[in-house]
């Protein structure tokens, strides 16, 4: 009997209800996350200032949820899409959701991460504080696997910025100290938690999140003197929606400061306005790093290309 009303109060909460209008949100897993994700307390607040109730669509991933998209076409039931990532436009079988293009009618940026190595400061308390020095260093290393990983995709666009020509050699250099390329984020982290490695591929904001709610400020992020490689994060409106003031109306929601507050503190990722005051009270705030700037264009023509190297490098 409990079995069954769990799953009644499951429908409940996930379906839209008849009578008010529905907008359907095509969003990623970790976007409904009750540890870290922003989407049950975003859809609260902004149902409270329509007539309308927030139905989500979960994907495991981005790249599952645009491809998704993708397949749909203007046959989709999405009225907007959360999660896009510049990095990941005009990559091959998402072209449709490039910008200006025909699924999506508008972009609008709301908030953006970067990526960082972890690591244990009890383990490494001189820690090295630029790539070259990291690749040199002794120090155990989890990475993701970029053909499977937008972290991992990041690495590889970050080490090919970094290093030209001279990236197989470089890659060479890492594979000494490198533990494993894991499918994903999430098996990385899990490993690093567990203490498999000192050091992982992640984001600067997980040093808040290590410190805030998890009460281990131990585990911090690496902001390296030449930069980081940053991200921006899109809501989409599709142009077929069929709730197109709607849709309009919770893209500029997500941009309110009662939105930007709830996106920081609960998927942790930056604001494009304000710093949480939790944040700026952490021992490991640091403002964003300097960007490593990158084009999804030469992310999609030379993508193949660089994991070509990345494999000669580790591999051969």
């Amino acid at each position: 009997m409990l079995k069954y009303l769990l799953t009644l109060v499951l429908l409940i909460s996930t379906y839209p209800l008849y009578g008010k209008e529905t907008l359907t949100v095509y969003t990623h897993a970790t976007f409904l996350s009750p540890s870290y994700g922003p989407g049950a307390p975003l859809k609260e607040a902004f149902e409270k200032t329509c007539n309308c109730t927030v139905y989500y669509v979960i994907l495991d991933t981005v790249p599952l949820m645009m491809n998704r998209l993708a397949l749909e076409g203007s046959k989709t039931n999405a009225d907007v899409v959360l999660g896009l990532e510049d990095m990941l436009f005009n990559l091959p079988n998402i072209e449709n959701l490039a910008q200006n293009q025909s699924l999506i009618e508008k972009l609008t940026p709301y908030a953006f991460h970067c990526l960082a190595f972890v690591y244990d400061s009890q383990k490494i308390p001189t820690p090295p504080q630029s790539l070259d020095e990291l690749i040199n260093s002794p120090y155990q290393i989890i990475l993701q696997d970029p053909r499977t990983s937008i972290t991992g995709l990041g690495f590889l666009v970050w080490m090919k910025k970094a290093y030209g020509e001279k990236v197989v050699q470089k890659w060479k250099d890492l594979a000494s100290h490198v533990l494993t390329f894991t499918k994903g984020w999430s098996e990385a982290y899990a490993l690093f938690r567990k203490g498999a490695a000192p050091i992982v591929f992640s984001y600067t904001t997980d040093a808040l999140f290590n410190e805030i709610e998890e009460k281990k400020p131990h585990l911090k992020a690496l902001h390296f003197s030449e930069g980081n490689l940053c991200s921006t994060i899109y809501a989409g409106k599709i142009k077929t929606t069929k709730h197109s003031n709607l849709a309009d109306k919770f893209l500029d929601f997500l941009l309110s400061p009662e939105a930007q507050q709830l996106i920081s503190t609960h998927a942790w990722i930056y604001p494009l306005e304000g710093v949480p005051e939790a944040w700026l009270k952490a021992k490991n705030y640091l403002p964003p790093p300097q960007r490593i700037t990158f084009s999804p264009q030469e992310v999609s023509s030379s993508k193949e290309v660089w994991i070509q190297e990345w494999l000669e490098g580790f591999f051969k």
